[in-house]
């Protein structure tokens, strides 16, 4: 694996969010999203990566994390090149990824008392989130029964509501980083061993399947229109975050199944990134280890922000840590441009 892009985009108070072209944007600040994802990156890369950095990484941005606690157990998010904090509250979704992550970094460091009871008031801030992708986050990692049980009742309540023969979705229209949906409720439901979750999570993920992959490739939903029910998926632009999502979705399924079916999808997906997709163009590039921030109806966005090399990692790790062996980055793209 390589981490030297990531390295580039770091700061004084974390990781950069955005990138001009290759260079770090300082004057768009920090998200906590990018330190939660950075933080998983290092704890469950550290055997990949030099001992320096992954005490910077995890340092800066465990210390961001907690600086963004709130004594409500909710955390803010968006902050400047100067440290200001600019907003009261963050999002649901920046909750629940960031309780993912410190669920993760427990497991690793169970003796940190201080995540840990951080963990918990975050956990019973959860209690009254809404938003799907905020549910989905904070049940990849927990061993909290109450969550779990909330988090399946809630999706499969927005499951009934939108979903039918033709739309097999827990909401009336597919955005982005759809799979975590899928994902959430997969893990949740075996883990609580709720048929019913475990049946909608695996029709929903295969669902999405049949909408995101075509001509033997993966096709992430556009940003430019989304998927909206009974309207065409919109094909620009395709993020690097979908992608990934669906290489971990498809990886936690084959875990969870064995089903080779998702360890291919798993592959495809990873391939999107190294260009088997609609241009043919490596969005991330293995001999510098940099990522673009999407695929365009143009070709690529030529800027590099965290979210997108960050999300290329993740899906990296989640084929690792699956035994799932695809061919190495540079024999993929030596195949697609043959």
């Amino acid at each position: 694996m390589r981490f030297d892009y990531l390295q580039r985009l770091l700061g004084p108070l974390g990781v950069w969010q955005h990138a001009n072209l290759r260079t770090p944007a300082p004057e768009h600040g920090y998200s906590i999203d990018d330190q939660a994802r950075t933080l998983i990156v290092a704890t469950q890369a550290r055997e990949q990566m030099p001992d320096a950095l992954y005490q910077v990484l995890s340092d800066r941005c465990l210390r961001y994390i907690r600086s963004a606690f709130l004594p409500s157990g909710r955390v803010r998010n968006f902050r400047s090149a100067e440290g200001r904090w600019l907003e009261q509250v963050g999002s649901d979704d920046a909750l629940g990824r960031t309780l993912w992550a410190l669920q993760i970094w427990l497991r690793h460091h169970p003796s940190d008392n201080a995540v840990r009871n951080m963990v918990r008031r975050m956990e019973r801030a959860m209690m009254e989130v809404r938003s799907p992708r905020a549910l989905a986050f904070a049940v990849l990692e927990t061993e909290n029964t109450e969550l779990l049980r909330m988090v399946v009742n809630k999706l499969l309540a927005g499951y009934r509501q939108y979903s039918d023969r033709e739309w097999r979705w827990f909401e009336p229209v597919v955005t982005y980083e759809n799979a975590r949906l899928s994902q959430g409720l997969l893990v949740a439901a075996y883990r609580l061993n709720h048929v019913e979750g475990i049946e909608v999570a695996h029709q929903s993920l295969q669902w999405l399947i049949e909408q995101t992959f075509a001509n033997g490739h993966h096709r992430p939903i556009g940003n430019h229109g989304w998927l909206v029910k009974g309207s065409p998926p919109a094909r620009w632009d395709q993020q690097p975050v979908d992608a990934g999502a669906m290489v971990e979705a498809c990886t936690t399924a084959y875990g969870l199944s064995q089903e080779p079916f998702y360890r291919e999808k798993a592959v495809l997906a990873y391939e999107w990134y190294l260009g088997r997709n609609d241009h043919n163009l490596n969005v991330y590039e293995p001999d510098t280890g940099f990522c673009h921030d999407a695929l365009t109806p143009h070709g690529l966005n030529l800027n590099g922000g965290a979210e997108s090399i960050l999300s290329f990692l993740l899906a990296e790790l989640a084929l690792q840590r699956h035994g799932i062996r695809p061919l190495q980055p540079e024999l993929v793209v030596n195949a697609v441009h043959r």
